[in-house]
C-alpha cells in the first residue's frame, strides 16, 4: 500500500501527466460546444442532421475535431499516462532505494497496479464529462433523422441489444471499453519501458508509441482482422459501417488476449529482475 500511494501521488503530480489530463478534459468539454456553435450558424444542417445528443458525444461524432484528436493521441496517451515513473526511478537512486526498503515484488506490482488504476479512472472521468456536457447542450432526444438511423449499430453486434433498450446503455459500454483499453495499453507501455534499458526520456516515451502504432497498422491492413481489432471494437461507428459483425465473443477474446500479453510481459519482467538490484 505504501508503494501504491507513492506511485499514485507521483502520477497525479507529474507535470507531463497533468498537462495531458488538462488537454483531455478541455477536448471533452470544448468539442460538443464547438459542434453546437456550428449548428447555430447552420440552421439547415441542424434540421437535416437533427439535435439528438446520441449523435454528438465525442466517441460517436467521428467528424468532430475532438474525435479526431482523441484517436490521433490514443497510442501516445498510452505512453504518457505511465508518467515515466519507472524511467525516473531507474535513472536515479530511487529504484535501488525502494527495492531495498521494501521488496522488488511489491515495487513492480505497485507500478503495474497504479498505472492501470490511474489511467482507467482518468479516461473514464474524461469520457463521462463529455457525455454530460453533450447531453446538456443537445436535449432533443426525440429527433430521429436519416443521419441518426445511419449511425445506429448493426443487428447482431455486441451493442445492438443494449441500444435497443436505451442508447445510454450503449454509450456507457463504449465509455467503459475505451477506459479499459487505454489502461491495458498504459500497462503494456510500462512493460515496454521496463524491458528496454533506455536512458533518454523522449526515447522511453516514443518506443511504446512506435510499437503500438505498428501493431495497429497490421490489424488495420487486413479486413479479416477487423473483428479482432481493438481499435475497431472500441469505436462506436465501427458497428454501423463495418460489414463484419463484432460480437461480445470478439470483445472478450480481444480484451483477454491483450491482458494475456500484459501478463506475459510482466512475467518476463519479474523473471529478469528476480535477483537484480542494479
Amino acid at each position: 500500500m505504501n508503494y501504491l500511494k507513492i506511485d499514485i501521488v507521483r502520477l497525479t503530480t507529474s507535470k507531463l501527466v497533468f498537462m495531458i489530463i488538462v488537454l483531455l478534459f478541455a477536448i471533452s468539454i470544448i468539442d460538443p460546444i464547438t459542434v453546437l456553435m456550428h449548428f447555430s450558424n447552420s440552421v439547415d444542417s441542424a434540421e437535416r442532421i437533427g439535435q439528438n445528443p446520441f449523435q454528438f458525444w465525442m466517441l460517436m461524432n467521428t467528424v468532430s475535431w475532438g474525435n479526431n484528436v482523441y484517436n490521433l493521441l490514443f497510442w501516445i496517451l498510452a505512453s504518457i499516462l505511465t508518467g515515466l515513473i519507472y524511467f525516473e526511478d531507474k535513472n536515479t537512486s530511487m529504484y535501488m532505494y525502494q527495492i531495498v526498503r521494501y521488496s522488488r515484488k511489491k515495487y513492480l506490482v505497485s507500478k503495474f497496479l497504479s498505472t492501470w488504476m490511474f489511467s482507467f479512472v482518468i479516461m473514464l472521468l474524461v469520457l463521462e464529462v463529455n457525455i454530460i456536457v453533450t447531453f446538456i447542450l443537445f436535449q432533443d432526444s426525440t429527433s430521429m433523422t436519416d443521419y441518426y438511423y445511419r449511425i445506429i449499430p448493426n443487428k447482431g453486434s455486441f451493442v445492438y441489444e443494449p441500444f435497443q433498450s436505451d442508447p445510454m446503455y450503449m454509450i456507457q459500454i463504449y465509455t467503459i471499453l475505451n477506459a479499459i483499453a487505454i489502461s491495458i495499453f498504459v500497462v503494456l507501455s510500462l512493460c515496454i519501458q521496463m524491458l528496454f534499458n533506455i536512458s533518454n526520456r523522449y526515447v522511453a516515451l516514443l518506443i511504446p508509441v512506435i510499437i503500438l502504432y505498428g501493431v495497429n497498422f497490421i490489424f488495420d491492413s487486413f479486413p479479416i482482422l477487423f473483428a479482432h481489432n481493438i481499435r475497431m471494437i472500441i469505436q462506436p461507428r465501427a458497428v454501423s459501417v463495418l460489414s463484419t459483425i463484432i460480437s461480445w465473443e470478439n470483445v472478450f477474446v480481444v480484451l483477454g488476449g491483450w491482458v494475456l500479453v500484459n501478463c506475459l510481459l510482466m512475467s518476463i519482467i519479474f523473471y529478469k529482475s528476480r535477483d537484480c538490484y542494479e
